[in-house]
């Protein structure tokens, strides 16, 4: 089974990548690698995964516009596209990570009963219309939540796909110290000053980190309560992000919009680590109340379902993120597709 998967050319495809669906594809394509899966990647040249690259920019385009040597993103996915079509006919399966810019593929005749689209971001009115208009895509859901408005809108071949993490990549943690943690954009809608105000109220401590994508909410509702007992530590890579997690009490996912999926909810109870979140999204369909952690309905819910998650056992929490999450049980489903597609049993 060989399959070309095209990577957005925002970030690197890397275990270290700041990006959630870089980060996942990673570990993904590794693990479909051992059920004999042969993989070729479409990214960035500074790209760090164990299968063929081939590299339509030798730089992410992040880095690249903020050094000046590119300024519009639509030109090199073009290109992605075309050599995306150009090396279809060596491949059983076109598995676009793209969102709606790989919509075009299923529209091409030699290459459209091999395309599969992973829709990794939240699914909003412009795609549900796209979606009424072209019911027949096929679609894969990363979350019952997000399957649901698909097939809503009128998606007749969506399937549903969990993502999955390593459990055997993070470290469980049996005990932890008394600090909470947030992971995330600094931005209002994944609600970092939530987090600050669950810290303050129980009266804990609490490390932020992510990258600052809105400077003037940052600067007005983050910084003025850093100090010893609120830090803020930047963007972390793989390892000093599996630490972070380990190393909390609790995570927190105070999400304002509906999350497609919630990769640091798993990624932070593969740790061992509780987690306390958010009703929005599919976040309520990863936490299980009372074994790996509570949802709160609402923003005022939110330090009481803290409180309470904080006394969870952590072993449990690791278990039952193994049970559900395991990246090989996301391998598996995606390898079932693929033989779908191509006709293979």
């Amino acid at each position: 089974m060989n399959v070309l998967h095209l990577c957005p050319l925002w970030l690197p495809v890397a275990r270290d990548s700041s990006g959630g669906i870089e980060t996942l594809l990673a570990q993904l394509i590794p693990a479909l690698e051992k059920l004999g899966c042969r993989s070729t990647v479409v990214a960035s040249g500074d790209s760090d995964v164990p299968a063929e690259l081939l590299a339509p920019v030798p730089h992410n385009l992040r880095d690249q516009m903020r050094a000046g040597t590119a300024s519009e993103y639509l030109y090199y996915e073009q290109a992605m596209l075309r050599l995306a079509v150009d090396r279809a006919p060596g491949f059983d399966v076109l598995h676009s990570h793209l969102g709606g810019a790989g919509f075009v593929l299923s529209a091409i005749p030699t290459v459209a009963s091999r395309t599969l689209h992973t829709i990794h971001t939240p699914v909003y009115p412009d795609m549900q219309w796209f979606v009424r208009q072209h019911p027949d895509l096929r679609l894969v859901a990363v979350s019952q939540f997000q399957a649901n408005q698909l097939r809503a809108a009128g998606a007749r071949r969506c399937s549903m796909i969990h993502n999955g993490v390593d459990i055997g990549a993070f470290p469980f943690e049996a005990t932890a110290g008394e600090g909470l943690a947030y992971l995330g954009r600094m931005e209002p809608g994944k609600g970092p000053d939530l987090a600050i105000e669950v810290a303050q109220q129980l009266d804990r401590p609490l490390r932020l980190a992510g990258g600052i994508v809105d400077r003037p909410f940052f600067t007005r509702s983050i910084e003025p309560a850093l100090g010893a007992r609120i830090q803020y530590l930047g963007v972390l890579g793989h390892d000093a992000k599996r630490t972070f997690f380990s190393e909390a009490a609790c995570v927190l996912v105070p999400s304002r919009h509906a999350e497609a999926f919630g990769m640091v909810a798993i990624e932070a109870m593969a740790c061992g680590t509780p987690v306390a979140a958010l009703a929005h999204g599919a976040l309520p369909e990863l936490i299980d109340p009372g074994i790996t952690g509570y949802v709160a309905a609402s923003e005022d819910e939110l330090p009481a379902c803290t409180a309470r998650a904080l006394e969870l056992p952590r072993a449990a929490v690791r278990a039952r993120v193994e049970e559900r999450f395991d990246l090989s049980k996301t391998a598996r489903g995606y390898l079932d597709l693929y033989r779908d597609i191509a006709g293979v049993r």
